[in-house]
């Protein structure tokens, strides 16, 4: 394994948290509706925000669920994943943050074929998903939206009120600053940490609202595009020009170290490669958690074979994998044995 670095590791989760949601949405739309697929989305970042907002208070050491503290975690998570905001009003028992940039419109924006989506995310998905955080972190915390950019306006509001003021000793000098300052390792552990989880939740609201077998198929589809997006990212970042066996195995080990992948690579020629991984962290995620360990072997046999040669045949047609051993069924590696011909 090569030494990867936490800008390696930022560059990888980052870019790709956002793009991973995305292909969930777009993939459960083609299989079913956009009502269906709207309704999933929901739920899967009602439980993922819940999340973030626990563990963001754990890592910003704060004991209340206040307001003080809920307008600290929200425009913390706000910071790392590139909203614009403004805070209008920060005093007593009562805030107001105008969001003038949102990372999931901006994408939206970029893409045509989603532009007639972007009124129906904002008033279906962005304004109750906000609602039931903030309820479900303080009942005693009322948020008011008046204005969002989905809908025409030229800015997102966040009005709080709460019966508890806001207490003089809450340090927020940030605010005169007009932004937030994060670090490398804040964006890493926001990204790294919810990364997983996000992918994890898709499938088991997938799961919830249709049926195992439709899931396991959306999460390969969605793996399949994914990843040749990964290729082609890390084949740019780190500079590669060719598609050779040894450039491919390069940026293999380059995604597997990001994403916590324990391997070894044995090259026997310049034309055989095996990997063989020690330790797998999503079957390690599903064996934490017992409504999932009954998953762990059709995720990885019918799971991660279908969504990885297809992206190794469109990086070299050339280059051929040969698999029989598989954590997930028992074996203690999973083996890749790669051959160009």
């Amino acid at each position: 394994m090569k030494h990867i670095s936490s800008a390696d590791k930022l560059f990888f989760f980052e870019r790709n948290f956002f793009t991973l949601d995305g292909l969930w949405m777009i993939q459960i739309e083609k299989e079913t509706n956009w009502q269906t697929a709207l309704k999933i989305d929901l739920n899967v970042w009602k439980k993922l925000l819940k999340t973030i907002i626990r563990r963001l208070k754990r890592y910003l050491q704060l004991k209340e669920n206040n307001l003080a503290s809920l307008v600290n975690i929200l425009t913390f998570r706000w910071s790392i994943e590139g909203w614009n905001y403004i805070i209008i009003n920060l005093e007593n028992n009562k805030a107001e943050i105008r969001v003038t940039k949102c990372p999931y419109k901006s994408a939206m924006d970029r893409n045509p074929e989603r532009h007639d989506k972007i009124a129906l995310v904002c008033n279906d998905m962005c304004i109750p998903l906000y609602e039931t955080i903030v309820k479900e972190f303080n009942q005693e915390i009322i948020l008011k939206r008046t204005c969002c950019m989905g809908l025409g306006s030229s800015f997102c509001d966040f009005k709080f009120e709460s019966k508890e003021a806001i207490s003089k000793d809450c340090n927020f000098d940030w605010i005169e600053s007009g932004c937030r300052n994060v670090n490398i390792e804040d964006k890493l552990f926001y990204f790294e940490k919810n990364f997983r989880t996000l992918d994890g939740l898709w499938v088991i609201e997938t799961e919830n609202e249709i049926d195992w077998d439709i899931a396991l198929k959306l999460d390969i589809l969605v793996w399949q595009e994914l990843y040749k997006i990964i290729f082609r990212r890390v084949k740019k970042y780190l500079k590669i020009k060719n598609n050779s066996l040894l450039e491919l195995i390069d940026i293999i080990s380059f995604v597997w170290n990001c994403e916590g992948n324990f391997h070894e690579i044995i090259q026997r020629s310049d034309n055989e490669i095996i990997i063989n991984i020690k330790t797998c962290p999503y079957i390690e995620a599903m064996q934490r958690n017992p409504q999932r360990y009954n998953r762990i072997a059709s995720i990885c046999k019918d799971m991660c074979i279908p969504y990885f040669e297809p992206v190794v045949k469109e990086f070299n047609p050339k280059i051929k994998i040969q698999r029989n051993k598989f954590i997930g069924l028992g074996d203690d590696i999973c083996n890749f044995h790669f051959t160009l011909e």
